[in-house]
């Protein structure tokens, strides 16, 4: 496994558990390594409590290609 999918991994565990912040700062890390992580934007909308912020993690990974 990649770095990026352990922090993916890492990430949800986080949110499961209800350590949103956990979940955002490394998601934050994903997206910033990886822009075109579908996944990452989906997890990182989850831990947001904007709408606004959370709508734009969804527009980002309805753009990229599956």
């Amino acid at each position: 496994m990649n770095s990026i999918e352990e922090a993916i991994s890492s990430a949800v565990e986080a949110i499961q558990q209800g350590d949103l912040g956990q979940g955002r700062a490394t998601l934050s890390w994903v997206v910033r390594e990886d822009p075109d992580n579908r996944l990452a934007w989906v997890w990182l909308a989850a831990c947001l409590s904007e709408e606004e912020a959370r709508d734009e993690c969804y527009r980002r990974a309805s753009r990229i290609p599956a």
